[in-house]
């Protein structure tokens, strides 16, 4: 791709911004509790086998990813550059959660090793059956042009 010397953002991309997907149910299974500590090796009490409560990072089995039709396509390539997590409080084996995603922001970056690039922001929350946030996922992706790859580290 040549030099961009204008944002490829459009005001359709932009519309998407703050726009919750459609969200999806999600259970917290003790089965997958288990199968997460057994594969971190976490020998955590609070969390063990008989206490109803699963760790926090249970959420990476509850949620495949966002959606790709949630996320605007504006550059072919494209990477999850950082995620943050926060927590309100513990999961509940049993319980059921709503997981909805929305894109909370689109911006431009110049320069880098690929050139132009665009930074998309992903929100992901997970409610629970009153309507209250037990966690929230930060993803940040970040999509560039393959085509536009500089050689050597920048």
């Amino acid at each position: 791709m040549a030099d961009v010397e204008q944002s490829l953002i459009t005001d359709e991309h932009r519309a998407v911004i703050g726009v919750p997907g459609p969200g999806h149910e999600a259970v917290i299974r003790e089965e997958d509790a288990r199968r997460m500590r057994d594969l971190l090796g976490d020998n955590d009490p609070r969390w063990a086998d008989g206490t109803g409560i699963a760790p926090p990072y249970v959420m990476a089995a509850l949620d495949p990813g966002p959606p790709g039709r949630g996320m605007p396509r504006i550059l072919p390539g494209g990477i999850l550059t950082q995620m943050e997590w926060q927590f309100h409080r513990p999961f509940r084996i049993g319980e059921s959660l709503r997981v909805v995603h929305k894109v909370t922001d689109i911006r431009d970056r110049l320069g880098g090793r690929y050139g132009y690039s665009v930074i998309i922001m992903m929100e992901t929350a997970f409610i629970d059956t009153e309507g209250e946030a037990a966690a929230s996922m930060l993803r940040t992706f970040t999509q560039f042009d393959p085509a536009g790859a500089k050689g050597g580290d920048e």
